[in-house]
């Protein structure tokens, strides 16, 4: 997590610097694209925060686990401009996260063990809707929303003799609200996005124009 923060606030901060200039040269021009594709990588997302809380509440009920392992959110998006101002398109993302539960296991001769794992994956599809308040060939301005449904998937494995694998599937509400985007660069672009939501409080990555 930290490393991620490292590497967002160093691009942010590239972005910045070459935004500035950039916009002091192309002032007046106006990207003409209509389409945008982009993949970014999130952190502190709406289901980062459900995983969290589920740990503390399975500690207060006396349950032990340890989180082994995240990925994500990771998310993909396609937007089509409708106005100079307005876009409109679709944002998927996924996240997935590993649990180790804990506990003591008799005759086992250590104090705590690992007795299960538990999987949790999100996957989410999202409509959304982008305000583009600066839009120039070399950097641009915006902010974002969107709400959808994740669905949700849960893999239990437990360690003791004899207990099944359990499955469950189920769906939640879910959403996104960037309130401030900034990118960089010309048809290739780098950005980055402050907000909260499934994809994330903070997010970095790249969108291709076309």
């Amino acid at each position: 997590m930290k490393r991620f923060f490292v590497v967002a606030a160093s691009a942010l901060t590239l972005a910045l610097m070459f935004a500035t200039d950039s916009y002091a040269q192309v002032i007046g021009k106006d990207i003409k694209t209509k389409n945008e594709i982009s993949v970014s990588y999130g952190a502190l997302s709406n289901s980062d925060w459900i995983e969290a809380f589920g740990e503390v509440v399975t500690v207060m009920f006396g349950g032990k686990t340890k989180q082994s392992s995240a990925v994500g959110p990771i998310s993909a998006e396609y937007f089509y401009r409708v106005s100079p101002v307005v876009a409109v398109g679709a944002v998927g993302v996924a996240a997935s996260f590993k649990e180790d539960m804990l506990g003591e296991v008799p005759g086992s001769g250590e104090a705590e063990v690992k007795t299960g794992d538990y999987t949790r994956s999100y996957f989410t599809l999202m409509p959304a809707a982008k305000f583009n308040w600066l839009r120039k060939e070399h950097f641009g301005m915006y902010s974002k929303v969107a709400a959808g449904v994740s669905f949700v998937n849960t893999k239990l494995h437990q360690y003791v003799e004899g207990a099944a694998h359990e499955q469950d599937k189920n769906w939640m509400f879910n959403w996104q609200a960037s309130l401030i985007g900034i990118e960089a660069g010309g048809q290739l672009r780098g950005f980055a996005e402050f907000g909260m939501g499934e994809q994330g409080a903070i997010l970095v990555g790249i969108r291709y124009n076309f």
